[in-house]
């Protein structure tokens, strides 16, 4: 076992020439009067062993701890002081044998350690001997007032002692650190909690925009395939009629084409019965003239009868032709029905196409120039297109676009190039007071006459051109044309016109023919005498020609009447046709003449039919104005906002997860923190019940304050011999100091060390207790060495060696007392 052999101490306080103490085995004392010096031994041990405060070794500063001199003694240079230390057992990790502890100290406070005579630093000093036991602060060494500080030490600083010698400092460091890094962390996760709240709330107001959003597309969806069902049926139904007014008029015109044939058949044979009438005539010619007048009396009042036939037809001709001219004569983009409701509106003066003329040649031109601007309505102002918008969504009657007049202005005029006809606004008439308006849609764009002269045009001048064919030219270089298929009111107005006016030409020709023949009908009729006898056969003959001219005559007039109706019939169907088509090409015009649709994907819808799908897509657009805002924005805001929320949640679970490792590590710290401090007051406890025992015969216990709290206070109780048991607070003056000397004798116990250091640990012992203390360092130096620093009579003498301590010149000096034998 480790054992001191000595102490030598040069120059150190009041030790000025070198002084050697050897320690047999067992219990030595050092013994001396007051102010000898004697302390000045323990400061020396606590010096060599590194002890860094000057003022615990009882020193201002550092150099004050070398020998300042007295009157008689000169002043030492530097104190020195070694410590010889029996190795054999080879408790510390040096070679075996003898080991020496030197440290060294000048004047100025500057310090060295040496180990074997080798210079080392105070930390491997401590690393070293701390294994054995060896500290200068430990508590193998009891300096002065050590014993009465723990009588007059709280509950807390108590059980601080047990901490320092259970050596849960290291835990109560890594507690601490947790705690700080637990408390940064538990910020960090309540910043982060009250973000995730912010982003889920901004996350929960964003969903519901979003499902808003995917609602409104559904609807749109549903509204998108309701709308093109109808289109379909519409179209379907408008191609359906169309084929059928053309069956009809194909049959119509055939029925007619036989009719002409068959009035031409009867034309044919009249003309040849009156061939036969005119060669039997003249075969009675002589003699007759007054029969020959009569027949050319009913050939003239037939002839009449056919030319007035003729224009009576002609007339039922050009009203058909009036009555589609009529129709034609309207633009393509007229308004729609459920629009017209406000041409009743004060300050509504109507559509644009409403306000125009056009000639016909520029029809189409103004069609592509004014495109969609053709239906937009002319209002005297914004007020009044306001109350109109109002007016239009209250009632749910659809969309229109307004042309206040107090508010459109035309757009700057440009310069005309001189190959173009005109701009497009001097080519229609129109009241002046709607200049701004026709100015503002059509003053921008110029006509020309072909798509060729537009290209020419376009590379010197930047303005906006229509051709006569409908090509349109962007000021911006935007072609747009191809083949045009002309509306009701773009046909080839032309031809219709002409023959209405060629009609009206053979009408007037017919008429003057027929004043003609009325004039020599009236001459005939003036000369005509009655008929003489004529021969029976001739007169037969003449009687069954006569007769046979009236049934063919009936026969044609009958047939031409007939192809007269067809004729009314085949105008009724074109009209009827005319209307369809633009019905037609009015469907193509709003969704395109190319537009694709497959009616199986459509097919549920379709086999709902027209009247429910409009009432659907009624309940359908309410749905969606029920919607109110939508913002479409939030279906991208949420995707993305969506990622960000994710990522963040997840960097919220990995801080919740780190706050987690964290209290798992301080309940662990805490685990082992309360294992080791529970090992170490059970220990001392035990040590000091044991010792208390042993000293008085009574018992003894050490207690936390609050068993369940590792942070609350430690008791000190003593049961004395005879009375009950009490704090340490509560005992007579000796019965604190014995019982104090137990505690400290308990944690030497616990911490063994190979040997101790007493500094006048019994003053305030009586004689008997410190007999009692004496039979207890007896008994335990047999193990391990004591060293008593004490004036004590009882307990010097029951030392198995003791050291006196002397002042002489102000210097101190060891000598050796033998004692008496026993």
């Amino acid at each position: 076992m480790l054992r001191l052999e000595k102490i030598v101490i040069q120059g150190f306080k009041s030790f000025k020439k070198k002084a050697s103490i050897p320690f047999p085995t067992g219990f030595s004392c050092i013994t001396g009067p007051n102010g000898a010096g004697k302390t000045n031994v323990l400061d020396a041990f606590c010096f060599v062993l590194g002890k860094k405060s000057s003022r615990t070794l009882r020193a201002r500063v550092s150099g004050d701890l070398v020998f300042h001199g007295s009157k008689q003694k000169s002043a030492a240079d530097f104190a020195n002081v070694m410590l010889y230390i029996d190795n054999t057992g080879g408790e510390l990790p040096l070679e075996k044998g003898s080991v020496t502890i030197g440290r060294r100290i000048n004047k100025k406070g500057v310090s060295t350690y040496r180990l074997n005579g080798r210079v080392v630093t105070r930390q491997q000093i401590l690393d070293i001997f701390s294994k054995a036991g060896m500290h200068p602060d430990g508590h193998n060494i009891i300096q002065q007032g050590d014993v009465n500080r723990v009588v007059e030490m709280d509950a807390m600083e108590r059980k601080g002692i047990i901490d320092e010698i259970s050596g849960i400092a290291e835990y109560d460091d890594k507690k601490n650190k947790a705690m700080k890094e637990l408390a940064k962390i538990a910020e960090k996760v309540k910043e982060a909690e009250i973000v995730l709240n912010e982003k889920q709330s901004v996350m929960e107001r964003l969903r519901n925009d979003r499902d808003i959003a995917l609602k409104y597309q559904e609807l749109q969806g549903k509204l998108e395939k309701i709308r093109t069902s109808l289109i379909w049926l519409e179209k379907n139904d408008s191609q359906n009629c169309l084929k059928d007014v053309n069956k009809k008029l194909k049959e119509k015109n055939k029925e007619s084409e036989k009719l002409g044939k068959e009035i031409k058949e009867f034309d044919d044979k009249i003309d040849e019965l009156e061939r036969n009438q005119e060669k039997l005539a003249a075969k009675l010619r002589k003699g007759q003239e007054e029969i020959e007048a009569a027949k050319t009396i009913a050939r003239v009042e037939g002839e009449i009868e056919i030319k007035r036939e003729r224009i009576e037809l002609n007339k039922r001709e050009i009203e058909r032709i009036e009555a589609m001219t009529e129709r034609m004569s309207s633009f393509s983009n007229t308004l729609h029905p459920n629009l017209k409701v406000l041409m009743d509106r004060k300050g509504v003066f109507g559509a644009v196409s409403d306000l125009i003329k056009v000639p016909s040649q520029y029809k189409v031109a103004v069609e592509i120039a004014g495109g969609g601007r053709l239906k937009d309505i002319v209002v005297d102002t914004t007020e009044t297109a306001v109350s109109c918008v109002k007016f239009l969504r209250k009632n749910r009657i659809g969309r229109a676009r307004f042309l206040p007049l107090d508010k459109i202005k035309p757009y700057g005029s440009k310069f005309l190039p001189k190959e173009a006809i005109d701009w497009v606004g001097g080519l229609i008439k129109y009241e002046p007071k709607y200049r701004n308006v026709m100015d503002f849609i059509f003053g921008s764009t110029a006509c020309v006459s072909d798509i060729d002269l537009a290209k020419t045009i376009g590379r010197t001048h930047k303005i906006r051109m229509v051709t006569l064919d409908g090509d349109l030219m962007e000021a911006s270089g935007a072609v747009t044309g191809g083949y045009y298929k002309k509306g009701p009111g773009a046909g080839d107005s032309s031809k219709i016109f002409g023959d209405a006016k060629k009609n009206e030409l053979e009408n007037v020709k017919l008429r003057k023919e027929i004043e003609r023949l009325m004039a020599e009908l009236s001459r005939l009729q003036g000369i005509a005498r009655p008929k003489k006898k004529h021969s029976v056969n001739a007169e037969r003959d003449e009687a069954r020609l006569d007769s046979n001219l009236r049934y063919l005559r009936d026969k044609r007039k009958e047939a031409y009447e007939k192809r007269l109706v067809l004729q009314s019939d085949i105008g009724r169907l074109n009209v009827d046709r005319a209307k369809m088509e633009a019905k037609f090409d009015n469907i193509n015009s709003q969704f395109g003449d190319d537009l694709k649709i497959d009616p199986n994907e459509i097919k549920d819808y379709i086999n709902l039919g027209a009247a429910v799908l409009r009432l659907r897509q009624k309940k359908t657009i309410t749905a969606i104005q029920e919607l109110g805002l939508v913002n479409m924005k939030a279906l991208q805001d949420f995707n993305n906002l969506m990622g960000e929320f994710e990522d963040f949640k997840e960097k919220v679970g990995r801080i919740i997860e780190e706050k987690d490792s964290i209290e798992k590590t301080i309940a662990e710290v805490e685990g082992k923190r309360t294992r080791v401090f529970t090992k170490a007051m059970d220990g001392v406890s035990a040590n000091f019940k044991e010792i208390y025992k042993e000293l008085t015969g009574g018992d003894a216990e050490l207690a936390l304050v609050d068993p369940k709290s590792l942070d609350s206070g430690m008791l000190i109780n003593a049961q004395p011999p005879g009375k009950r048991l009490k704090s340490i607070d509560s005992l007579s003056g000796g019965e604190k100091s014995l019982t104090a000397f137990a505690f400290v004798f308990a944690l030497q116990k616990h911490r063994p060390s190979p040997f101790y250091i007493l500094d006048e640990a019994d003053a305030a012992l009586d004689k008997e207790n410190t007999l009692r203390v004496v039979k207890l360092l007896k008994k335990q130096s047999k193990d391990v060495q004591f060293v008593v620093i004490s004036h004590n009579d009882s307990l010097v003498k029951e030392a198995d060696q003791i050291f006196g301590v002397s002042m002489e010149g102000g210097e101190s000096k060891v000598f050796g007392v033998k004692l008496p034998p026993n």
